[in-house]
C-alpha cells in the first residue's frame, strides 16, 4: 500500500465543509437581523417628538406608536411633566422617536391617543394625521394627546349592569322554579292537565259549534254562504247613504237642524229667558225668606197660619150654610107704589 504524502498548507475536505456551515450560517443571521431590523424599524432615520397626556396609565417605554394604524415608531420615555411647564391637566410628557418618512403626516392639528391593543390590554399610542393647511411638526415639538377613555367608569358601569343582570336571572331563575312546581296560574297551566284537557275541550265544541254553523241553513250559515244576505246588506247601506245624501243636501227640517244655526241660537234665548227668570225667582224667594211681609210670616209664623187656616174654615162654612138656606141671607124689600 503507498500512502500519498500530505500537503501541508492544503485544505482537506472536512475543513471546506466546515467553512461553507459558518458561512451559510452567518448569512442567515444577517439575513435574520435585516429582517429584524426591518420588522422593528431598526435601521430606518427616525426624529422625536413629545406627547403630552393627562396620564398615562397602562403605557410602558417601548410600547409601540402608529399613525393612522401602521406603526412607525416606538415609546421612548415617560415622564412626569415638570409643574412649572405643566399645559392644562397634561401631566405625563411621553417623548417618542417616529420614522422620518411619516413626519409628512404629523401636523399642528395633529392629536394623539392612548389606545388598547389586543385581549390583555396594552396599550399604545395611535396619531391621527393631521391636514395639509397646518405646518409639520419639527423633531422635538409637542403633541397633544386625547383624553383616553374613563376605563374605570366603563368597568363600573358594566360591573352595575352585570349585577342588574345577576338580579335578572335569580328572578327568571325563582319564576321559573315557582312555574315548575305548579304555583300560581302559569305553573297550573304547565303542570295541571286538567287544564290541557278542558282547553282541548273548549276548542273541540268550538270546532263542532263553527263547523255546525257552517253545515246549517240558519241565519249565520246563510250569512257565512249565501252572497244575497251580503247583497241585501250592501243595498241597505247603499239606501242609508241615499237617504243620509238627501236629508244633507234637500231642505227639510233635519237638513235646516244640520246646516242652520237659527235652532241653536233660538235655544240660546230660550235658555237666556230661562236663566232671567230663575234669577228673578231666586231673588224673590230670597226677599220672601229675608223679608217681613206676608208670605214670610206665612212661612214662619205657626200663629199666622193657623188663623188664616181658621179664616178658610169659617169662609167654607158660611158659603155651605149660604148654599143650604139662601132665604137667610135674602135681604126683606118693601115697595110701596103709591
Amino acid at each position: 500500500m503507498v500512502r500519498r504524502p500530505i500537503r501541508r498548507g492544503a485544505l482537506s475536505w472536512s475543513e471546506v465543509r466546515v467553512g461553507v456551515v459558518l458561512i451559510f450560517g452567518l448569512l442567515i443571521l444577517l439575513y435574520a437581523i435585516f429582517q429584524v431590523g426591518k420588522l422593528f424599524n431598526l435601521f430606518t432615520r427616525r426624529y422625536e417628538l413629545i406627547v403630552l397626556a393627562p396620564t398615562a396609565a397602562g403605557l410602558v417605554e417601548g410600547a409601540p406608536v402608529t399613525v393612522a394604524g401602521r406603526r412607525v415608531g416606538q415609546v421612548e420615555e415617560i415622564a412626569l411633566v415638570p409643574m412649572r411647564r405643566k399645559v392644562g391637566n397634561n401631566n405625563i410628557r411621553v417623548r417618542i422617536s417616529l420614522e422620518r418618512a411619516v413626519q409628512e403626516q404629523i401636523r399642528a392639528d395633529s392629536r394623539a391617543q392612548i389606545r388598547i391593543q389586543g385581549l390583555l390590554g396594552d396599550k399604545f399610542i395611535d396619531i391621527e394625521p393631521g391636514s395639509a393647511t397646518q405646518p409639520r411638526l419639527e423633531p422635538g415639538d409637542s403633541l397633544i394627546a386625547v383624553p383616553p377613555t374613563d376605563f374605570d367608569r366603563i368597568l363600573a358601569t358594566t360591573d352595575q349592569t352585570l349585577s342588574e343582570a345577576r338580579i335578572a336571572v335569580q328572578d327568571l331563575r325563582r319564576m321559573t322554579s315557582s312555574i315548575r312546581r305548579g304555583e300560581g296560574t302559569l305553573g297550573q297551566l304547565v303542570t295541571d292537565e286538567t287544564l290541557y284537557l278542558r282547553a282541548t275541550l273548549a276548542f273541540t265544541e268550538l270546532h263542532l259549534t263553527l263547523e255546525t254553523i257552517n253545515q246549517s241553513d240558519g241565519t249565520l250559515g246563510r250569512l257565512i254562504r249565501d252572497p244575497e244576505a251580503y247583497e241585501r246588506f250592501r243595498s241597505a247601506v247603499a239606501r242609508l247613504d241615499s237617504i243620509a245624501a238627501t236629508v244633507l243636501h234637500s231642505d227639510g227640517t233635519l237638513a235646516r237642524l244640520l246646516h242652520s244655526d237659527e235652532l241653536y241660537l233660538r235655544m240660546l234665548g230660550t235658555i237666556g229667558k230661562a236663566d232671567s227668570a230663575i234669577g228673578g225667582l231666586s231673588d224673590l224667594l230670597t226677599r220672601v225668606t229675608a223679608g217681613d211681609g206676608t208670605l214670610h210670616r206665612l212661612l214662619n209664623d205657626p200663629e199666622l197660619y193657623d188663623q188664616l187656616l181658621k179664616a178658610i174654615v169659617d169662609l167654607q162654612t158660611l158659603i155651605n150654610d149660604i148654599r143650604l138656606n139662601p132665604r137667610r141671607y135674602r135681604p126683606e124689600m118693601n115697595i110701596d107704589v103709591f
